[in-house]
């Protein structure tokens, strides 16, 4: 057999097993516990509320501050197949994901997709990229539909290129529908047809010499043809606002953690993924000799540069890659269309064999962390950002009436059985107005304000979730009562309510910490261990809680998390004393050479009032990059001491988080002392939207205004402080 013929055989062979590995990769990454995400029970519960009525959601019946307030759904379609898919089971919404997924690779790796280009090693390296971009997100949401529309819509775009009828869209059109229905990712379709029939007609004319009109109307009558279709939904035009009016909003960019740029590791893990994709592409563009769809490239470098601000963009851009790939085999000559591949194809196939390896790997053997038996042992032990626990034992004992609890809490509430009215709000804020919004996040990020949410909307119960760590402090201070504690979730009474529910004492609670940790070990996500010992220390176990971290071993006293924590335990309320302190610190420093104790170092000499000491350990730090808690510190200091660094300091956004009011307050301390006027008015308005309770920020704010005669941030001040400082009853 002669050397080229050996090579393609290989070739298709390990091609097919390319093929078999990553759907079997597909349909093992679907049975992961996908019902874990904060964002898919109320869903379910708009979807289980639709079918129960055989009507559309279009006014919030679920969160009572926001009763009948009107709703443009996205989302209907996949609610009540999502419902649908949960009501046979917890293996029902794993066997949609995995359908969904294998879908999504099937589309791509069909036989004889596009001649050769759709079996070589760079289509496959493509496809293992995209996979891997979409495991920033949760594998089961709707957002599975645009990744499933987009793929679908791009392979008819660059099989149909010649279509001389506007009428053989149909299928997309029906397609574009069911889109419409089930994401806001849906307004990516009639861009997609747009772009792509317009570089269409431009090939034509380049390559004729002459200007087609019969392509002209083909590609503007199947352009108009998936627009219209966008309007086949419950909402008509209205449809078309919500997408552009949540992604403007500061409440919407603040509160939504998918909205902001990834940093640590996982921006590092995504810029040489990036590289790899930009490798494969550029190997794809060389191989065919420049041959490329430029609008499919034109919208992957878009939502290259959406990615870098918005984390949900990074699964859109890893689309475009295999469809970009793809392209260059379609548009190429016949001759390289046809060429047959050599032995580089085959060592190309193994590489890709040797990475599919290593992903099933990671999913089958107990030993990784991203195992799906670990993963189904923690989800079976509650170890979520949930309260399954709580919400258990409520059903169980019968915990009926008005609820508050963070809004990731209240879709899981829902999903329940705790609706019609009983819960706060949940996570699905495109039902919210803006004010609404921001009354969410604000009682997300500043605990403080527990107390005045509780004498406004007047609750019967209190649901805590491990984002509630420091919840139980203000809770005590206002007379309620523990009457359900688990690590990771627990339960509060109104004073006097329930009296024949008994209060969980303090040995109660070290009790049950330290008999899920001796039963079930170790979280594997440790950001919960953490979590739960501030919540301890909120609960006033101090004593229990310095030594539970103390008696943590060698290594995870020189990993960042444990630091974090020591910092919420001893400068948080309710502050640990100065003796644990003081041994906190001494470790620290005895660590010191461990970048990751700096910040807790730098706050206990701040404490302790060695001002110098602080600053001299977080400039040393600075090089290696600040946190936004170490960031905010040295800022302080710097604008304290009149220092020019402030400035350039408070300028360096990737540091501080974007709803830390306190960076926009010395951001815009830092431009008035530079002369810059207008831009500290701007970040005075957003240091008093995001810190509308910081006496002391809006006593500066206003002194602002008043010096500059400022009117228009004295309205923000006095109607952030006003519907702010104490929320409304009701909307």
């Amino acid at each position: 057999m002669p050397n080229g013929s050996l090579a393609r055989s290989l070739n298709e062979k390990l091609w097919g097993v390319f093929v078999a590995l990553i759907l079997v990769f597909a349909i093992l990454n679907g049975f992961r516990p996908v019902m874990n995400n904060v964002d898919l029970g109320w869903h379910v519960a708009q979807g289980r509320w639709m079918v129960e009525h055989g009507a559309i959601y279009t006014r919030d019946v679920l969160n009572y501050p926001n009763l009948g307030h009107p709703a443009v759904d996205e989302y209907p379609l996949f609610q009540v197949v999502l419902y649908a898919a949960w009501s046979i089971g917890w293996w029902g919404p794993c066997l949609l994901t995995a359908l969904g997924y294998v879908v999504l690779v099937f589309m791509l790796v069909r036989p004889g997709r596009f001649n050769e280009s759709g079996r070589s090693p760079l289509a496959a390296m493509a496809i293992v990229s995209m996979l891997l971009f979409s495991l920033i997100a949760a594998p089961l949401r709707p957002h599975l539909v645009t990744y499933l529309c987009t793929i679908a819509l791009g392979l008819f775009l660059l099989h149909w290129r010649e279509a001389s009828d506007w009428k053989i869209f149909w299928p997309m059109a029906l397609l574009q529908i069911a889109w419409t229905n089930s994401h806001s990712g849906f307004v990516l379709g009639p861009a997609m047809v747009g772009l792509f029939g317009a570089e269409i007609v431009v090939r034509g004319f380049v390559r004729e010499g002459r200007f087609s009109w019969t392509r002209l109307r083909t590609w503007l009558g199947a352009f108009l043809l998936i627009l219209l279709a966008c309007f086949v939904n419950p909402f008509g035009w209205e449809r078309f606002s919500l997408p552009f009016y949540q992604d403007r909003l500061e409440s919407i960019r603040a509160y939504v953690g998918e909205m902001e740029p990834l940093g640590g590791v996982l921006a590092s893990l995504y810029r040489d993924l990036t590289l790899f994709a930009l490798a494969v592409t550029v190997m794809a563009l060389v191989s065919r000799r420049g041959a490329i769809s430029y609008s499919l490239l034109f919208l992957a470098v878009f939502f290259y540069h959406e990615a870098q601000s918005v984390q949900k963009a990074w699964p859109i851009f890893g689309l475009f890659v295999p469809l970009v790939v793809l392209s260059c085999g379609v548009f190429s000559s016949s001759a390289l269309a046809e060429k047959t591949p050599g032995w580089g194809s085959v060592f190309g196939q193994l590489v890709v064999m040797a990475m599919m390896g290593i992903a099933l790997d990671s999913l089958l053997d107990p030993s990784w962390p991203t195992s799906l038996a670990v993963q189904w042992r923690e989800d079976e032990h509650g170890r979520r950002e949930q309260s399954v626990d709580a919400s258990t034992w409520m059903k169980a004992h019968g915990v009926e009436g008005r609820l508050f609890h963070r809004c990731e809490d209240g879709g899981w509430l829902q999903m329940e059985g705790f609706a019609h009215g009983e819960t706060f709000a949940d996570s699905g804020f495109g039902k919210y107005d803006e004010a609404f919004i921001h009354e969410v996040g604000l009682v997300n990020e500043r605990p403080a304000r527990v107390p005045l949410y509780l004498a406004a909307y007047r609750p019967d119960f209190v649901v805590c979730s491990t984002f509630c760590y420091q919840w139980p402090w203000y809770l005590r201070q206002q007379g309620w009562r523990l009457i359900f504690y688990s690590p990771n979730s627990s339960v509060w009474a109104h004073p006097g309510l329930r009296p024949d529910l008994p209060t969980v004492t303090d040995e109660d609670i070290a009790a049950a910490f330290d008999r899920d940790i001796a039963v079930n070990g170790m979280p594997v996500d440790i950001r919960l261990y953490g979590r739960n010992l501030i919540a301890l220390q909120s609960l006033g176990l101090e004593d229990f809680v310095v030594a539970k971290l103390k008696a943590l071993p060698a290594d995870a006293h020189r990993s960042g998390w444990y630091w974090e924590a020591a910092r919420f335990i001893c400068f948080s309320e309710p502050a640990a004393s100065a003796t644990h302190r003081q041994q906190l610190l001494d470790e620290a420093e005895h660590l010191q050479a461990d970048g990751v104790t700096a910040e807790f170092r730098a706050y206990a000499h701040e404490a302790a009032g060695d001002t110098d000491g602080a600053l001299r350990i977080l400039e040393a730090a600075q090089k290696n990059g600040l946190g936004n808690y170490g960031a905010e510190l040295l800022l302080k200091i710097y604008l304290d001491r009149n220092r020019p660094e402030a400035l350039a300091l408070a300028q360096h956004a990737g540091w501080f988080d974007l709803r830390n009011g306190h960076h926009w307050q010395y951001l815009a301390q830092a431009e008035d002392r530079a002369g810059d006027r207008a831009a500290a008015a701007r970040d005075w308005t957003r240091a008093v939207f995001y810190f509308p309770d910081d006496t002391e920020l809006i006593q500066a704010a206003s002194d602002f205004a008043q010096k500059n005669n400022d009117a228009e941030l004295a309205r923000a001040i006095t109607d952030s402080t006003k519907v702010y400082g104490v929320p409304p009853v009701g909307k």
